[in-house]
């Protein structure tokens, strides 16, 4: 795992082809399901709720330097991701994603 470049210019939405929609089914169904965007940079990949530019946004994963990892961290946690994502839970606010979880 890494830490996030803000550099804005050096990331992009990765966009599947039709064979990688077959080997991460995770992250496709958070990307079409629940509208989670899959950030690339040269560093890795992070899911994120990010709209281009916003500032707003939350970076939902980790950095991880594959799709691999990124699609394993998802189909470990998805429930706590989705939990705090439709409850509104800021992220810093879930301690750990095994279900300890830090609700003000």
């Amino acid at each position: 795992m890494g830490t996030l470049d803000k550099n804005w210019n050096s990331e992009t939405e990765f966009a599947f082809n039709g064979q990688q929609e077959a080997q991460y089914p995770m992250l496709l169904r958070m990307q079409q399901d629940f509208d989670f965007k899959i950030m690339q940079q040269d560093s890795g990949y992070l899911l994120s709720t990010r709209e281009y530019l916003d500032i707003e946004s939350v970076d939902v994963s980790p950095l991880f330097q594959t799709l691999e990892a990124l699609e394993q961290y998802i189909n470990k946690n998805m429930v706590d991701i989705l939990y705090s994502y439709l409850f509104d839970i800021p992220n810093q606010d879930v301690k750990d994603l095994s279900g300890n979880y830090a609700i003000a």
